[in-house]
């Protein structure tokens, strides 16, 4: 099964947009971000699954959390 990370510039961001995908029924994890991801050196991601991806991403905009990248795992 195929994951995206959703990389959020801190833990609070990460921790928001986690409960924010549950409540909609988007299962996802929040986890630091695994290194070579990102130039930053303490950020943290929310996996999500690809068949979720563009709605997560919609839940995402409209609640004006702006991810620092989105990456295939």
């Amino acid at each position: 099964m195929n994951h995206y990370l959703i990389v959020c510039r801190s833990v609070t961001q990460a921790q928001r947009a986690g409960r924010l995908l549950t409540s909609f029924g988007i299962t996802n994890q929040v986890f630091r971000t695994p290194v070579g991801l990102t130039e930053r050196g303490c950020s943290y991601s929310v996996r999500v699954r690809s068949a979720q991806l563009d709605r997560a991403m919609s839940v995402l905009q409209s609640n004006h959390i702006v991810p620092v990248k989105v990456a295939a795992v």
